[in-house]
């Protein structure tokens, strides 16, 4: 499967949250540190946006903001002393938030979603952690369609509606992700994570190969072939682009394999052992219990939905 399809699939986006956004006049809007992947879209106006840890940038309509479990970040515009926490605002109930008053107004469509999985980390490990697309981007437009999409969808209780959310949200993931040149690290390029090497063309070589085949027996030696490097510079190359070592990646993709097909399959032991490149079950036993803190049996029992049942 190719890399990120495969990132997506795992990952399972859900249990949407979606607000709008209005605030006019000077003002300042303060949101806690959040476990949630955050994003919002930029409908008019302007503000400034800003986070622990990450330089300040401008926000005009039309860009797309993307955050995998954010620190504590600030929207701003004029002159204010006192931002308001967001907190204070949120009703769980209430699809709109607006503060301040005056002519010039700021619209957003903005919210945050989890994932199903015990492999929400993923993002955070492969993914820089602000993502800002800027209107004149290529897929500023389609994200704007796209979180439209979910608007309309959000807004109705249509049969599938939560399917059809679910996927919608997949799809924004896939664009924004994929959009490799609008990472927010004040030069507008990738820092590290799957899409640095992606974006690296030996590095997507042995990225892709791996994917493809996640069951055979890969070693640094191997993917540095597949690449057409040397071992060193290849391992050298992989962790400062990807941010960890290549075997690290390799042993924490199939442990993430390994945990989805627990979860939402039957698969015998044996056979997920085997697909996830380890040659008997008590040697997947072995590594997914010192990763993972607990046997892959043990794992399934606590974590699998009831036959029949619905993905918690």
């Amino acid at each position: 499967m190719e890399p990120l399809t495969e990132l997506i699939a795992l990952l399972r986006p859900e249990a949407l949250d979606l607000k709008h956004f209005e605030a006019r006049g000077d003002w300042a809007l303060l949101f806690p540190a959040d476990n949630h992947v955050v994003f919002g879209l930029f409908m008019s106006g302007s503000c400034r946006f800003e986070a622990q840890g990450f330089p300040s940038a401008q926000m005009e309509a039309g860009d797309f903001l993307l955050m995998p479990a954010p620190p504590s970040w600030m929207l701003s515009n004029g002159e204010t002393t006192a931002p308001i926490e967001f907190q204070a605002l949120r009703h769980p109930s209430d699809s709109r938030v607006s503060i301040g008053s005056g002519v010039d107004t700021t619209r957003i469509i903005g919210g945050q979603f989890s994932f199903v999985t015990a492999n929400a980390d993923l993002l955070n490990g492969l993914m820089s952690p602000v993502t800002h697309i800027r209107h004149a981007h290529t897929s500023a437009s389609s994200l704007r369609g796209i979180v439209e999409l979910i608007d309309r969808e959000a807004s109705c209780a249509r049969p599938g509606r939560t399917f059809i959310l679910n996927r919608l949200l997949e799809i924004m993931l896939v664009e924004a992700l994929r959009s490799q040149s609008a990472v927010l690290d004040g030069q507008g390029t990738i820092k590290s994570g799957l899409l640095a090497g992606l974006a690296d063309e030996k590095l997507a070589v042995a990225l892709r190969e791996f994917h493809a085949d996640v069951g055979r027996q890969w070693t640094v030696a191997l993917l540095a072939a597949t690449a057409g490097m040397s071992r060193s510079a290849f391992a050298d190359r992989f962790t400062r682009l990807v941010g960890t070592p290549p075997m690290d990646y390799v042993v924490n993709w199939r442990i993430a394999l390994a945990k989805d097909a627990l979860r939402f399959t039957r698969r015998p032991l044996v056979e997920i052992a085997t697909a996830t490149g380890y040659g008997s079950t008590s040697a997947f036993s072995t590594a997914f219990s010192r990763i993972v803190g607990c046997s892959p049996a043990r794992y399934a029992e606590r974590r699998r939905p009831p036959a029949g049942g619905e993905r918690d």
